[in-house]
């Protein structure tokens, strides 16, 4: 969300944490619209055959900093879309995480570890053969469509990993409106091609991509195999996929979607999750080639 000098001075300004409440209250309103919307219409329905696929074959993880209610929204989330599904959370906020619950195992480390470290020993923990990687600011969806996406794993070996677009809130945008981005990260670049052709459909909702969204469900040995550079604490997105081509085979699901709800308004954890300079400087240093 882009906004002018003068905006940015009121909504960071002594008002903060108004603004910063209103918006998560209006999120959570718009979700529950959402999810009263999902339950008189037409929206993907989850057997419980499907429940129970997901909770015997995945595990979801994410990290968590400075945000305990968003994790622990996101926790009571997975348990009511997929119950009794296994949710590893790694977690570096300087209050440690408490959650009550069955099948989850919190991660405590130290104080603004990083994304990669964290996601690493959260990944290095799974114990089962599918691994669904997600952020504490997201929330599943009857669009999230889990289950099929691990039928469609377990159906086409050839794929290691599902990529999901995020759905943004509070803005009512087509999820579909961002693939032009992704259509255009083939990873060419990489040292190692990609083993199936960038945009090769697989199926009419299937695409093959060198990079996806940071949301994804992937095959546990392949993606632990490829893991996260522990020296880059947040900018590990494009390093993890740029490493995983001609490893892992990566698709963008065109018809799912998870609703993403970041707090634009708070600064304190902005601080932290801006503060990306020694990440720039490291991954120009291991890939000096490419920055010339």
């Amino acid at each position: 969300m882009k906004t002018s000098p003068s905006l940015n001075k009121i909504f960071h300004g002594p008002l903060e944490p108004l603004f910063s409440f209103l918006y998560i209250t209006f999120v959570k309103v718009q979700f529950l619209f959402f999810r009263v919307k999902w339950a008189f219409t037409d929206a993907p329905k989850t057997t419980d055959e499907d429940a129970k696929n997901v909770a015997d074959n995945v595990t979801f993880i994410y990290k968590s900093f400075e945000r305990q209610s968003m994790a622990k929204r996101l926790y009571r989330n997975i348990q009511k879309m997929y119950p009794g599904a296994n949710v590893i959370i790694a977690d570096d906020s300087k209050k440690p995480l408490k959650i009550s619950g069955d099948n989850v195992e919190i991660i405590h480390l130290p104080f603004n570890s990083g994304l990669s470290k964290g996601l690493n020993l959260a990944l290095s923990k799974v114990k089962t053969p599918f691994t669904m990687r997600l952020d504490d600011d997201e929330l599943l969806t009857p669009y999230s469509r889990i289950h099929e996406h691990l039928r469609f794993l377990q159906n086409h070996p050839e794929v290691d990993l599902v990529g999901i677009l995020p759905y943004n809130a509070p803005f009512v945008k087509n999820p579909l409106t961002q693939t032009k981005f992704y259509f255009n990260e083939s990873m060419s670049a990489a040292p190692i091609k990609l083993k199936i052709p960038h945009m090769t459909t697989i199926d009419e909702n299937y695409v093959v991509l060198g990079k996806v969204p940071n949301i994804f469900l992937a095959r546990t040995k392949e993606y632990r195999a490829v893991g996260y550079d522990d020296n880059i604490r947040m900018i590990d997105h494009q390093e993890f996929f740029f490493r995983a081509a001609g490893k892992i085979t990566s698709v963008l699901s065109l018809n799912s979607y998870v609703f993403h709800y970041h707090d634009r308004f708070n600064k304190y954890y902005d601080k932290f999750r801006a503060d990306t300079y020694s990440d720039g400087v490291y991954i120009k240093s291991k890939y000096p080639q490419y920055f010339k």
